[in-house]
């Protein structure tokens, strides 16, 4: 069986580029835009895409993780909630207002339509996936990209998780009265809810082996995936974290749990998740340090996972690990300051709607 190696991440965030986000969370610094439950616009609305934002979020991510590469046999695996939603909200708004519109957002909107282009644009001729598996959809789509490259399907896969807003996700979340009207605060006993944010996260994927033999730097390795379903409530999670215990219980593998030295948390700052969370890691991972990035970046819906996994790299690499933005009085143990350590092995975890669960395990080549 292949190991799989990460060799190039990438990622656009309401703070900046992966360099920058991950700067920016060692000083503790925050995208989001003062009081209210969204984030600041920053380098995002620098990018032009228009009503294709999230493509064009998906495409700056992906060619930061490719750099100069262009790997053999390389396939794509994007992950998304809504795709370019915005393209078919903006052909309704002008059909209801009596203009002329047409047939061509039918495609165009769709979830698929990130991974289409990035497919197209890069030149990759492998196989193309895309996964909606809400806000686990990015971590998800770098499993199963490490996944196709660990059996053989692909040499490399670029996979991907991007997401912009639309009405449908802001309306959507304000009908649940989810998010917070002062800004999130992930493990905060204090937390009133969730902020949007938009943007996009990138890893290229190669085969270990494959990787050496051309050169390229090998900044991890994907040692673990797992995946499971709540089958309990559509928004809410099982309480006692059944799904995500069994999605980490699979990433571990063999691996015993006092060996991952880091979680980077999906912490929202929502009531039911993060007390299911704090509880669930201490049980399941309880030498880890833990942090979210949400209070930083907001919740980036499909985009979370593969920006949290980025920025998780990152840590690895660098040696230091990013706190937990924005908590003032943490419910559980998180990290309020950077912590310079080099960890061997790490766990990112994304629970999402309708019970979906997620957790990557990263190894570390640095230790």
């Amino acid at each position: 069986m292949r190991e799989v190696a990460i060799t190039g991440v990438g990622a656009v965030t309401a703070l900046g580029d992966l360099d920058a986000t991950f700067a920016a969370l060692l000083e503790g610094r925050s995208g989001i835009g003062g009081p209210g439950p969204f984030p600041g616009k920053g380098p995002v609305a620098a990018i032009e895409g228009g009503p294709h934002l999230t493509s064009a979020l998906a495409l700056r991510a992906a060619r930061d993780a490719l750099g100069d590469s262009q790997p053999p046999r390389m396939g794509v695996v994007g992950g998304s909630t809504s795709g370019d939603m915005i393209v078919g909200e903006q052909e309704y708004e002008a059909w209801f207002r009596g203009g002329p519109t047409g047939p061509r957002f039918l495609w165009s909107q769709l979830c698929d339509r990130p991974a289409e282009i990035l497919a197209r644009t890069l030149g990759a001729t492998g196989p193309r996936l895309t996964l909606s598996t809400a806000c686990a959809s990015g971590a998800s789509a770098v499993g199963v990209g490490a996944d196709w490259v660990r059996s053989g399907r692909c040499d490399a896969v670029l996979a991907f998780g991007a997401d912009a807003l639309c009405q449908l996700t802001v309306h959507g979340f304000g009908s649940l009265q989810a998010m917070s009207p002062e800004g999130c605060r992930p493990f905060d006993l204090a937390r009133t809810g969730l902020s949007l944010g938009e943007g996009a996260g990138a890893l290229l994927l190669e085969d270990l082996q494959s990787a050496r033999r051309r050169g390229a730097t090998v900044l991890a390795l994907v040692t673990g995936y797992g995946t499971a379903a709540d089958a309990w409530h559509a928004t809410a999670p099982h309480p006692e974290g059944r799904g995500a215990r069994d999605a980490i219980r699979a990433a571990l593998g063999d691996l015993p749990p006092e060996r991952v030295g880091y979680v980077n948390a999906h912490g929202t700052g929502t009531k039911h998740n993060d007390e299911m969370e704090g509880a669930v890691l201490a049980e399941e991972l309880p030498a880890a340090a833990v942090s979210s990035i949400k209070g930083a970046i907001g919740h980036t819906l499909g985009a979370a996972g593969a920006i949290e996994l980025a920025v998780t790299v990152k840590a690895l690499v660098e040696g230091v690990l990013p706190p937990n933005v924005g908590v003032r009085d943490p419910a559980v143990p998180v990290l309020q300051e950077p912590v310079r350590r080099h960890v061997e092995h790490a766990i990112s975890v994304n629970f999402a709607f309708g019970g979906t669960n997620a957790a990557v395990r990263l190894t570390s080549v640095h230790v």
